[in-house]
Parts: C-alpha cells; sequence; structure tokens
C-alpha cells in the first residue's frame, strides 16, 4: 500500500520514480528524523540520512519535496523550530532561549534566530513571552483567585 502522495510541481526525474520506493523513503525520513529526532544532530546531513534508509539523496530529496513540501534543510528546520516552540510554550522549562536553540539541533543562534523568525514570524523571545501572556489570560478567564 503506498501512501498518498500530495499534487505537487515534481521535477521530471521525480515523476520517474517508483511510488512505492518513495513510500518506502518516506517510512525512513520519519523514523530516523521524526520519530529518530536525528534532527538534533547539528550535523546529521542528507548524505547520513540517505545511508541510514538505505537509498540515495536523489530519492531522498524527491520523497522529501513530494511528502513534505519542501527540501531536507528546510524541512530539518522546521522540526527543529517546531521542537523550540515547544520548549518555549511551557512554562516549566527554564532553559535559556540559547540552550533551547542548541537543544533543538541548531548549529548557532544566527541561524536558531534566522529559522524561528521565519517560520513563526516572531524571535524566539516574544514567542515565549506571547505565549506566557496567553496563560495568565486563561487564568483571569477563570477567573482563579491567587
Amino acid at each position: 500500500m503506498t501512501d498518498n502522495i500530495p499534487k505537487q510541481e515534481e521535477k521530471a526525474y521525480s515523476r520517474r520514480i517508483n511510488r512505492d520506493t518513495l513510500s518506502d523513503v518516506n517510512k525512513g525520513i520519519r523514523n530516523f528524523i521524526v520519530l529518530g529526532k536525528r534532527y538534533r544532530d547539528p550535523a546529521y546531513n542528507a548524505r547520513k540520512l540517505a545511508e541510514d534508509i538505505h537509498t540515495n539523496t536523489r530519492y531522498l530529496s524527491a520523497a522529501i519535496r513530494m511528502y513534505y513540501g519542501c527540501n531536507f534543510s528546510e524541512l530539518v528546520n522546521k522540526l527543529r523550530v517546531d521542537e523550540a516552540k515547544e520548549m518555549l510554550a511551557n512554562p516549566l522549562c527554564t532553559m535559556t532561549i540559547e540552550d533551547i536553540s542548541i537543544s533543538a539541533g541548531f548549529a548557532n543562534r544566527q541561524s536558531f534566530y534566522s529559522a524561528f523568525e521565519k517560520y513563526t514570524g516572531v524571535k524566539p523571545k516574544e514567542y515565549r513571552k506571547n505565549v506566557a501572556s496567553k496563560d495568565d489570560d486563561a487564568f483571569e478567564l477563570l477567573n482563579f483567585d491567587m
């Protein structure tokens, strides 16, 4: 059984790749990158992932483009930003923003801030502040007397 592949512009070589092959490659991507959280390793790259799932970078790129609508770097950065957002939104997380960026897999502060703002529209500090203020509003709406 093959996964449903979104209808997107496909490059000529992508159309020639067997759909079952792309489905298998996607399963490897999910297992290693998404579930295995290999994106946390700043040195992990497309070539290493292709080796891990026993394919080549051409098939890997085609599968990422078809299933996720982006390239390897964008996929990894989106996952890193999502993880950073979870940590920033967690009121129990006492890590600094720089520690969060390292934990999420960014190699340096500049790449973290750039990716975070690209995918969220705000800086990490603003995101943390906005989430905290929404939590405060929720308590006010519930009318807790503290």
